[in-house]
């Protein structure tokens, strides 16, 4: 009889008030297991939000810094002359590639842009210009089409011209009178006072390739011993636009031939929300913005502020937002020195 007993109790189960207390200590145990995993998913969301702000400035301040330390920059030489056609639209588009940097002032709550302009590309070498003909020689004539504004330079002289025509493959020509804007003259010169002085354009002239052992009567200049290019200028414009995504972000757009074309523009970094951008004339010390009147040519250093926020991509919104469920974003400021500018040579 009481083996029976003994063998009841030790078949007993827990009571229903034991299994009740072992019910809460067990949630007891998994919320605050879930507490801190949902804790440290926030901060582990927040963190990557900000890494990729933070890798969006970067991004956005290594292209823009090369762009701007390259303005107004050619492999060639500063004593630029200008062909074309001040009088017709597009004409004086060698003034503001001379300048290299202009920009707008979006006032503080709009963002500003900034133009760059430059010639750092490929080049072609120039293989014949003993005259000052219509025509100069060259290697190859890729990735050049008639009407295109080129320069052709050495290192005592660099001419903007417009493309009339491509003889053969293997010249550009450069005749006056035609295309939009057109060239004013046809002979190269040495120096821009003396292309302005030289109305009938069709006599004497600057010689590229001069030949030494039978010299051109109409070359004015005698054999430089330095290897001429011809080139393409170019500006670059940044700025700030809304994105497909409902968002904004920050663009540069390549612009050639004076702004008659335009290529499609680049998204450069996602979430930036404001870019507000002043410059340095000269050796002063003050940064003042685009609408103060500057003399571009002397601007010698831009301070760039870029406002960036998160982007939920392949996170969470939640993950964006940081103290009072406001988007995280972080201001980044840098000023980058431009290397081609009258006061910084």
């Amino acid at each position: 009889m009481n083996g029976t007993v003994d063998m009841k109790r030790a078949q007993g189960g827990f009571t229903l008030i034991e299994l009740m207390v072992a019910l809460v200590l067990g949630l007891l145990v998994v919320g605050a297991a879930g507490s801190l995993f949902l804790s440290n998913r926030k901060v582990y969301g927040s963190t990557e939000a900000v890494n990729r702000i933070q890798e969006n400035q970067r991004t956005a301040f290594e292209l823009m810094a090369r762009d701007i330390r390259e303005a107004g920059g050619n492999p060639c030489t500063r004593n630029i002359v200008n062909m074309l056609d001040t009088s017709k639209p597009g004409g004086s588009y060698w003034t503001g590639w001379q300048d290299g940097v202009s920009g707008t002032d979006g006032g503080g709550t709009t963002p500003d842009t900034i133009t760059l302009s430059m010639t750092n590309g490929s080049s072609i070498a120039v293989t014949s210009n003993a005259g000052p003909s219509a025509d100069i020689g060259v290697s190859n004539t890729t990735g050049i089409a008639t009407n295109d504004i080129l320069m052709v330079c050495n290192a005592d002289v660099a001419s903007i011209f417009q493309a009339t025509a491509l003889p053969g493959g293997l010249a550009i020509q450069h005749n006056s009178g035609n295309g939009n804007p057109g060239n004013l003259q046809k002979p190269f010169q040495a120096d821009q006072s003396t292309f302005d002085s030289n109305p009938s354009g069709n006599a004497s002239g600057y010689c590229f390739l001069p030949d030494a052992a039978n010299p051109n009567p109409n070359c004015l200049n005698p054999p430089s011993n330095s290897p001429a290019q011809v080139v393409k200028p170019y500006a670059v414009k940044w700025y700030v636009a809304a994105n497909p995504r409902g968002g904004s972000s920050l663009y540069r757009q390549v612009i050639n031939n004076a702004g008659a074309s335009l290529q499609t523009p680049s998204e450069i970094a996602e979430g930036v929300t404001n870019m507000q951008i002043t410059y340095k004339v000269g050796s002063g010390g003050n940064f003042a913005d685009a609408s103060a009147g500057l003399q571009w040519r002397q601007v010698t250093a831009v301070n760039l502020v870029l406002t960036v926020q998160a982007v939920s991509g392949a996170m969470t919104s939640n993950d964006t937002k940081g103290t009072n469920n406001a988007v995280l974003n972080r201001k980044l400021a840098d000023v980058v020195s431009l290397r081609n500018h009258v006061d910084v040579q």
